[in-house]
């Protein structure tokens, strides 16, 4: 009898702040929350941050309230160095940790280096969608065959290695890219139409590879192509993979209210319990 007890209090939610979050939800709607890895306050970022701000108002449920956060110092090298991953990682662990904590239904990551990927599902029983991850397993759903369309190829590379490690590098062609960097996105929105035109051109030789739906990274490339109304290209649709990230994420609090969650940390409660304690002590 007491075996039987046990093995159905495994079957429940790990904690205490996974049920308030979920709980909460059933309420007066979702508080989800946005993470991405660039600093909040950076001067760089600023037309993108009010882009997918306003956008996020405009796509998400009325209920939803969707809070953005980031970490504390945009590392050089963020969109394809691992060694800066590396450190804006230990950042987001400790913010899907405060999230639980704190009782948001969801944690979405979106930057589209998918930092934290591992971590956060061992560490926290939030449901939690990687913007990458979401974007790649919708267009394999979409389409036969997609492609990644970026600023610059390092990123295009981090990508296309990325997906490669989710186990849907056969359905990816070679992707297309510019060369551009993070500083450039102002100088974007100050005069749109040249590289538009650029983005364009190269996305046509990854539609000329088989690709039958385009993902745009990072979000600030995806942000600036929503914003100009380029939502296909001949014909082949350009993804909004924040909005889908968005809409994952409601979908996931749906779920887990009907008790519909993914399998147990492969940490034990005393690990995870250790680990936790560790990313939440100052430094």
């Amino acid at each position: 009898m007491d075996s039987t007890r046990d093995a159905l209090a495994a079957m429940r939610p790990a904690t205490r702040a996974h049920r308030q979050a979920v709980g909460g939800a059933m309420g007066n709607g979702a508080r989800i929350w946005a993470q991405s890895c660039s600093a909040e306050g950076d001067a760089i970022w600023g037309v993108y941050q009010e882009s997918v701000k306003r956008h996020a108002r405009r796509i998400a449920r009325p209920e939803t309230e969707i809070e953005f956060h980031g970490v504390g110092t945009t590392f050089p090298g963020i969109d394809h160095l691992d060694s800066a991953e590396h450190l804006a990682t230990v950042e987001v662990i400790r913010n899907a940790i405060q999230a639980e904590q704190q009782g948001y239904a969801a944690f979405v990551m979106i930057s589209t280096i998918d930092a934290g990927h591992r971590e956060v599902r061992e560490l926290t029983d939030l449901p939690a969608v990687f913007i990458t991850e979401c974007a790649i397993h919708l267009a394999c759903q979409l389409a036969g065959k997609f492609a990644f369309l970026t600023h610059n190829r390092k990123i295009l590379e981090k990508m296309e290695r990325i997906a490669r490690g989710y186990g849907l590098g056969e359905r990816m062609v070679d992707g297309a890219s510019l060369d551009l960097t993070y500083r450039d996105f102002r100088r974007m929105y100050e005069d749109p139409e040249p590289v538009l035109a650029a983005f364009v051109s190269e996305a046509r030789k990854a539609i000329d590879r088989g690709a039958g739906i385009l993902l745009p990274a990072g979000n600030p490339v995806n942000m600036f192509l929503l914003d100009h109304g380029v939502r296909t290209i001949e014909g082949v649709p350009v993804l909004d993979s924040f909005g889908a990230a968005v809409k994952t994420a409601e979908m996931l609090v749906d779920l887990a209210r009907m008790g519909i969650t993914r399998g147990g940390s492969p940490g034990t409660m005393e690990q995870r319990e250790g680990l936790r304690a560790h990313y939440r002590s100052p430094r």
